[in-house]
């Protein structure tokens, strides 16, 4: 499907976590899509790198080194970032960890690294984000990404469940907050996403796509699309909510009968 941008040249997006995976591939629909873009992750190599090969010219496309565990470099990037590419009218939350720790070896750091990243981080961008926007109520949007972590547990996964619950909560909340503002909320849940550094062995993913309806496991495009959606017009009365993208695996267990 694809979504036609209304105005899409005047709108700025910061995608965090975009130097892979996921991040990247919705920076690259949203600049496919006429948005300029500011990408940010730590990994700033990666993203000059994409900056590089969306545009030459850094025009339409900035790249930002940032950590998300910190407010003062949150503060900062948006503040270049709208002085470098304008005022930003999109801004999705993707950047994330998922390391494997058993609870009963969790430690505190372990713990901290997680909620700090995905569910802190994720937290202080909308509300500068929200603070940056504040006044003109021009119809805005931000997109969070949950996971089907937060409905469905496994183990060593106790951190990275509890953030992605929390973050379609901090959704819901701040659609309340913000709505009066003109910005949407919303979150997306992807499934098992297949992207170049994901820890999944091929014995688990075979696992896996028994459990999935469609067959498959899923691609950054698939959370891309949906992504495009949720910033887009069609998408204007469309608030507070999370979509699930797992091709059907939260349905319920796939048993055959004997």
């Amino acid at each position: 499907m694809e979504i036609v941008m209304e105005s899409a040249d005047k709108k700025v997006a910061l995608v965090t976590g975009a130097a892979a995976g996921i991040g990247r591939e919705i920076a690259v629909q949203l600049h496919a899509a006429g948005y300029r873009v500011a990408l940010a992750d730590l990994n700033i190599d990666r993203i000059l790198q994409l900056q590089l090969a969306l545009d030459p010219t850094a025009e339409s496309v900035r790249a930002y080194r940032l950590d998300v565990r910190s407010g003062d470099q949150i503060a900062e990037v948006f503040a270049r970032a709208a002085d470098d590419l304008g005022t930003l009218s999109a801004l999705v939350n993707n950047a994330g960890i998922y390391p494997n720790h058993p609870a009963l070896e969790m430690t505190e750091a372990e713990w901290d690294s997680v909620l700090d990243t995905n569910l802190k981080g994720a937290f202080f961008c909308c509300q500068a984000f929200a603070r940056a926007a504040a006044g003109d109520k021009a119809p805005r949007a931000i997109v969070n990404l949950a996971s089907t972590s937060a409905y469905s547990a496994r183990p060593g996964a106790a951190h990275y469940g509890a953030s992605k619950a929390a973050v379609i909560m901090l959704t819901k909340s701040l659609a309340q907050e913000f709505g009066p503002l003109g910005i949407r909320v919303n979150a997306v849940a992807p499934g098992l996403v297949q992207v170049d550094r994901a820890n999944v062995n091929e014995s688990y993913r075979k696992q896996f796509v028994n459990m999935v309806p469609s067959g498959r496991v899923g691609h950054p495009a698939d959370i891309a699309g949906v992504v495009l959606f949720l910033v887009s017009p069609a998408a204007a009365y469309v608030n507070g909510e999370c979509i699930i993208v797992d091709g059907g695996f939260l349905t319920g267990r796939m048993l055959q009968n004997s």
